[in-house]
């Protein structure tokens, strides 16, 4: 069964392009190339995305288009959101933790429809 990705919110509309990424907590099984992904925003199914492209990089190293990319905000910003989405994960490093910079594609036969 494909992994079900929940937003709470489409940042920076993101969600609505036919691409989009995302950080994660480095993971080689759940993060590789090829693995689909159901998509849901606040419990609505968007679709079934497949990872595109991964590059495994630390938070020192999200750069302003990464983070604009992902949330429409500044580097320190999403640095500091991320930290806050994990504060319940003690022991991470955030010097060292490795985390997985996505790119998904959202399979066009799944894709929910389009008012356009």
């Amino acid at each position: 069964m494909n992994e079900r990705i929940d937003y709470k919110s489409n940042p920076n509309g993101t969600l609505n392009s036919e691409c989009f990424p995302l950080i994660r907590l480095s993971d080689t099984g759940r993060n590789a190339v090829g693995s689909v992904k159901q998509i849901y925003l606040r419990d609505v199914w968007k679709g079934d995305a497949r990872i595109e492209h991964v590059s495994r990089i630390t938070l020192d190293r999200i750069t302003p288009s990464m983070s604009l990319w992902l949330a429409g905000v500044e580097p320190e910003r999403l640095r500091r959101g991320i930290r806050e989405a994990h504060r319940n994960r003690p022991g991470i490093n955030w010097d060292t933790q490795p985390l997985d910079f996505i790119v998904l594609r959202f399979l066009k036969e799944s894709r929910e429809p389009s008012m356009f």
